[in-house]
């Protein structure tokens, strides 16, 4: 088995060094390169979801090396590269390597990641987390080494809290009550300082970012406009969420102020679902990441290979929307929240 998976791995890299030596892979564009957009930016990274590198798929490559390229054209060093899980299709060893040999060159000085379910649901539990440490552990060169699917990463005195699964799951998460307990008390912590806090999430919370209709559904006309401020239910849909855990999860983030909720999980595109605010007194911000290996959908903007290019100041938190596939910042016209400012409370 293991030199059929080797097989496959060198089979792939052929593939795409072929595909990049006769154009079947888009270069990005160089003319609006990944550079500092506001002088008062004291931190700044870039953030997605969904690589779901997957060593049977080689399109899913193909975006992920265009997006990596545009990312190594930037004219700055970033604090942080942020994917919002489903690093990989399967959680197989061959596609770690292969999205680390993507990915390894960036201009970051930091890399944070957390699991999805596709990252862990062909694996035993252990087995696949264990991949994921070694993985991010590694682009890191050992620094701030992880050993759970729930933690903190610092950087110059921010702050970013990491959920994932307790268990094994096929489609959503299990949040331990240690887990939740853990998170209430972080958070406490971290937002004693007026700064924001950036809560990473595989799973979105139930019935936000338009769910249950953008789970597994095909392209929407209602993709302009913006969502109302989140309500949890009672007893709400779960699917497409986090799980039963929801309203516990939305509970505690509802309690701090400047707490920013970014999740993947929906391979939904910039659009009206991109958005939604958890929490206005509180400035509690919901921000749901497209896919860079996946068709995105339910949006106005619906390329693959997108994320979002972040810069906080001392008094904001702004969001830039970017094709990295093609090498450039999207304008109001391709999405109407292009830009999105947070002003902090």
């Amino acid at each position: 088995m293991l030199h059929f998976s080797n097989a496959i791995y060198q089979l792939m890299a052929l593939l795409m060094s072929l595909l990049m030596a006769f154009g079947g892979i888009t270069m990005p564009s160089t003319d609006d390169t990944l550079k500092t957009k506001n002088p008062s930016t004291v931190l700044d990274f870039v953030v997605t979801g969904d690589t779901q590198v997957s060593n049977i798929m080689p399109e899913r490559e193909v975006n992920l090396i265009s997006f990596s390229e545009d990312m190594k054209n930037s004219e700055i060093e970033l604090d942080a590269f942020l994917v919002i899980g489903d690093v990989t299709e399967n959680g197989f060893q061959e596609e770690y390597d292969r999205i680390y040999d993507s990915i390894n060159g960036f201009n970051v000085r930091n890399y944070i990641m957390c699991t999805g379910n596709h990252d862990l649901r062909l694996n035993e539990y252990n087995q696949g987390t264990a991949r994921f440490f070694d993985f991010m552990n590694k682009l890191n060169n050992g620094q701030n080494p992880q050993n759970s699917t729930h933690y903190k990463y610092m950087i110059d005195g921010y702050t970013f809290l990491v959920l994932g699964s307790d268990e094994w799951r096929l489609e959503d998460a299990f949040i331990s009550d240690e887990q939740l307990q853990w998170l209430n008390l972080e958070l406490k912590e971290a937002t004693k300082n007026g700064r924001p806090v950036f809560v990473l999430c595989h799973y979105p919370l139930a019935e936000s970012h338009g769910l249950p209709g953008t789970w597994g559904s095909s392209n929407s006309d209602d993709v302009y406009g913006s969502l109302p401020t989140y309500v949890a239910k009672e007893d709400p849909d779960l699917t497409g969420s986090i799980g039963k855990q929801t309203n516990e999860v939305y509970e505690i983030i509802n309690d701090y102020k400047n707490v920013f909720f970014m999740t993947g999980h929906l391979h939904t595109g910039f659009g009206k679902n991109t958005y939604q605010t958890i929490d206005e007194a509180n400035n509690v911000q919901g921000i749901n990441v497209p896919s860079v290996g996946i068709d995105n959908k339910d949006g106005s903007y619906n390329n693959p290979a997108t994320g979002l290019y972040v810069e906080v100041t001392p008094t904001k938190v702004i969001f830039y929307a970017r094709d990295f596939g093609n090498g450039k910042f999207l304008t109001t016209n391709e999405f109407e929240q292009a830009v999105m400012e947070y002003e902090l409370v």
